[in-house]
C-alpha cells in the first residue's frame, strides 16, 4: 500500500495551524540566511503536504537561492499548478530563467508577478519589475537595440533586434 505524504499529515495529527508555524519557523531560517537549515524544513513540509502550494513555492525560494534550478523549477511551477494567484513564485521562476538566459521565459513570468500586484504593494512583484527593467538595461548596454512586443492576449514574446543601430 503506498502511503502518500498528505497522510503523514493527518496521520502525524498535525493541524494546519502547526504546519504554519513550521513553516514560519523555515521563513525565520531562510531570512537570516540559513538556507540549509530552510531547506531542511521546506523539504519536511512538502513530503507532509505535498498539495501545499506554500511548501513548494518556499522550497523553490531555497533552492533558487542555492542554484539547484531544475529542482527550484520543479516546485516552483507545482506552487504555481496549485495556487496560480501566488505572486512568489513567478518571481523566482523568472530569476532562474535569468540565470539560464532564457529571456523569455524570465518576461513571461516576471510579467505574471506585475500583473498579479496592481497597485505596485507586493515586494516580490517590486522586484519583478526592477528584473525586468536589469533586463533592458543590460540589453541596452550590450549595444543591442532589441524591440520586446509582450502580447498580453496570449503571452507571446517577439524580438526585433539591431546591432549598433544597424
Amino acid at each position: 500500500m503506498e502511503k502518500t505524504a498528505s497522510t503523514y499529515k493527518s496521520k502525524l495529527k498535525i493541524t494546519n495551524d502547526e504546519f504554519m508555524e513550521m513553516g514560519r519557523v523555515g521563513a525565520m531560517f531562510y531570512e537570516q540566511g540559513n538556507i540549509n537549515k530552510a531547506r531542511t524544513i521546506f523539504e519536511g513540509l512538502v513530503e507532509l503536504d505535498p498539495e501545499s502550494a506554500d511548501a513548494h513555492s518556499a522550497l523553490g525560494a531555497v533552492l533558487t537561492i542555492s542554484q539547484d534550478d531544475q529542482r527550484a523549477i520543479g516546485h516552483l511551477e507545482k506552487a504555481i499548478e496549485l495556487n496560480p494567484t501566488q505572486i512568489a513564485p513567478y518571481v523566482n521562476l523568472g530569476e532562474v530563467f535569468i540565470r539560464q538566459q532564457k529571456l523569455e521565459e524570465a518576461i513571461a513570468n516576471l510579467k505574471m508577478a506585475i500583473e498579479l500586484d496592481p497597485d505596485e504593494a507586493n515586494p516580490g512583484a517590486n522586484r519583478a519589475r526592477a528584473m525586468i527593467l536589469g533586463i533592458y538595461q543590460t540589453i541596452k548596454a550590450d549595444g543591442i537595440t532589441e524591440q520586446v512586443i509582450i502580447d498580453t492576449s496570449n503571452q507571446k514574446i517577439s524580438k526585433k533586434e539591431n546591432k549598433n543601430g544597424n
